[in-house]
């Protein structure tokens, strides 16, 4: 799945665009989750809060857009 359906994201989105063995659709705030738990897959995805310099408050989904 490349698509996931609106307020979704593949866990993980990774930068380089290459497809992951195993993928997750989460929502937003699952993601949000696993950031704040330091998921072992979080470095490698385009939805990285510390890549992409968001810094959301406690529990909220970060608002990024991949370019």
């Amino acid at each position: 799945m490349t698509n996931p359906p609106e307020g979704m994201r593949l866990c993980p989105t990774r930068t380089n665009g290459e497809a992951t063995i195993i993928a997750h659709v989460i929502t937003e705030t699952e993601c949000q989750k696993r950031q704040r738990e330091h998921f072992h897959k979080c470095p490698t995805c385009i939805h990285q809060n510390a890549r992409n310099g968001a810094t959301p408050a406690s529990g909220e989904p970060a608002k990024v857009t991949a370019s």
